[in-house]
């Protein structure tokens, strides 16, 4: 038998039989130009600014999810060829559309990774390859990344593997990122959840579903996801270098409009993409992380002093500083932003630059909402029935109940302690 051998840290072997006609189409599609650009991306943007060993890359994680997806399969006793190579294509390529950076370069765009994936998927080397299994296989994959009505009841289960609330994208992703970053608490039993996996049918609906003997194992499972969301998702440095990112960026957007001329030339697609220009699926993957480190060398030695500001600072990871703030007091919220605006502005800084507010949050488990087509909750198989995991476990119950939010002002370290009496003096 003739295999293609990745050494991973998580799964340790990841094989592909090229004899086997499934895997040597998903093995066709992993050496693409598409998918191997993906090595140029970080799977966790800034974070190795705080974690130091986090620098593996999209195509890293997209090989742990296809070999996930593909283990799942196994389990569930899938053995038709054209559905095993929709869910394994469908689990490779799901990445594919993420930009350099992709949640601050989304923020330019306003256009979602996902719809890119559907783009290059029914348009680009990926087709080809795609359409040598089947001629509708395009369209058929491009479904994985639309709403999940547009799924028959019948294939919800695949669906599930590739994406729900217990598919294989975040089954690795805890894993690897836990491992790089060195958060143990990103640690889960997958082999036990994996082993007890089940297909359950409710008249003409699938579902991927989990017998109860592993309702601790996803539980662990959830609670890893929702640590590593506090400790590192949505770690406040790494936000800080995210917003100012996006500042630099919106900065470099500006100063186009304007007909600022750069101390150095843009790449093409680059320059394109912040004049505003809406970049065809092609021309986008073409960028990837390399050309935004690039580009903030360039501007480095700008004169235009708010972008050389913004892009030396990240480059040397002299950050903004952040200050925890209540994100449920909007009067608050408003008071210490608008003090930290002129504070900006005596220091002689561009408060629109340089005084940034980060709301973000995270859900740990989503509720079954009987209200929504296809509702991706976890299905937990009991002697007795079928029902939401939430339902069976007081962990999950409660991990529903409410959603992880942090606010965070980010400044210049200069004025955060003048702000922090002030935030003191207010709250006293």
């Amino acid at each position: 038998m003739k295999q293609k051998l990745f050494r991973d840290p998580v799964h340790n072997i990841i094989g592909w039989n090229i004899e086997d006609e499934v895997e040597a189409r998903i093995f066709e599609l992993i050496s693409s130009r598409t998918v191997q650009r993906l090595r140029r991306i970080r799977q966790l943007g800034f974070a190795h600014l705080v974690y130091h060993g986090a620098e593996h890359s999209r195509f890293a994680h997209s090989l742990g999810v296809v070999h996930v997806a593909r283990r799942i399969l196994n389990a569930l006793e899938i053995h038709d060829e054209d559905l095993r190579f929709e869910v394994l294509a469908a689990s490779i390529l799901h990445d594919v559309g993420h930009g350099p950076f992709s949640h601050a370069i989304e923020k330019v765009t306003g256009i979602h990774h996902e719809t890119y994936t559907q783009r290059l998927v029914l348009d680009s080397d990926l087709t080809r390859i795609l359409e040598s299994v089947d001629h509708k296989m395009p369209e058929r994959v491009a479904r994985y990344y639309g709403p999940r009505g547009d799924f028959a009841p019948e294939h919800q289960v695949f669906l599930d593997i590739v994406s729900s609330q217990l598919d294989a994208d975040r089954l690795d992703y805890i894993l690897r990122d836990g491992l790089t970053t060195g958060v143990k608490i990103g640690v889960y039993d997958f082999e036990r959840i994996l082993s007890m996996f089940e297909i359950h049918r409710d008249g003409e609906q699938t579902r991927l579903a989990v017998n109860y003997r592993a309702r601790e194992a996803v539980e662990g499972y959830l609670i890893a996801r929702f640590h590593m969301f506090k400790q590192v998702y949505l770690h406040k440095t790494v936000r800080s270098a995210e917003k100012m990112l996006e500042a630099v960026l919106r900065r470099a957007h500006d100063l186009l409009k304007d007909g600022h001329e750069f101390s150095a030339p843009l790449e093409a697609h680059l320059a394109s993409l912040l004049s505003g220009s809406v970049l065809d699926a092609q021309d986008y993957v073409w960028l990837d992380d390399t050309d935004i480190w690039v580009a903030l060398k360039k501007w480095r030695d700008d004169k235009d002093p708010i972008l050389s500001e913004l892009a030396s600072s990240l480059l040397d990871r002299k950050l903004l500083k952040t200050i925890a703030i209540d994100p449920n007091d909007p009067v608050f919220i408003a008071r210490m932003v608008d003090r930290a605006e002129q504070l900006a502005l005596k220091a002689g800084l561009d408060p629109r630059y340089f005084v940034l507010l980060d709301r973000a949050q995270d859900t740990p488990y989503k509720p079954y909402d009987p209200t929504q087509v296809s509702a991706s909750h976890i299905p937990i198989v009991t002697p007795t029935g079928v029902s939401p995991i939430e339902d069976v476990s007081d962990i999950v119950h409660l991990l529903g109940r409410d959603a992880y939010k942090v606010l965070h002002l980010c400044v210049p370290a200069p004025i955060k302690g003048q702000l922090l009496e002030f935030q003191a003096r207010i709250q006293a």
